[in-house]
């Protein structure tokens, strides 16, 4: 069982992606900013972190920037969900890296694969 930080705006995608990764057997904590992330990983380092990558206020990018520079989480694996149309465009231009991408119209079976694939 691993511990997931999932973050989402909106609130309807983190209750269903919250319940598939539930029903995986992970323990998941849910919020609905990256402010909040940003505390929660420092709470609670988990093992993974599900991004929303287009977020108001502290975007996706923003959030992984503020993990990346820190020694203490910058190991931590992060995978972004993303409702862009060609997801590969929201990991190409950054400086900071997620460890995978998911658009989030693929459903269930393609991000509990990724999630798998990173966690090991």
């Amino acid at each position: 069982m691993s511990n997931i930080l999932l973050i989402d705006d909106d609130e309807d995608m983190l209750s269903i992606t919250g319940r598939w990764l539930e029903k995986a057997g992970h323990s998941v904590v849910k919020t609905v900013s990256g402010e909040e992330a940003l505390k929660q990983i420092a709470a609670n380092k988990p093992d993974l972190i599900l991004l929303d990558y287009a977020m108001p206020v502290m975007s996706g990018p923003a959030v992984l920037k503020s993990i990346r520079s820190n020694a203490d989480f910058r190991n931590i694996k992060v995978l972004y969900r993303t409702g862009l149309d060609d997801a590969d465009e929201a990991n190409a231009d950054s400086e900071f890296k997620a460890d995978g991408i998911v658009s989030k119209s693929d459903g269930r079976p393609a991000l509990m694969s990724a999630v798998e694939n990173i966690l090991g």
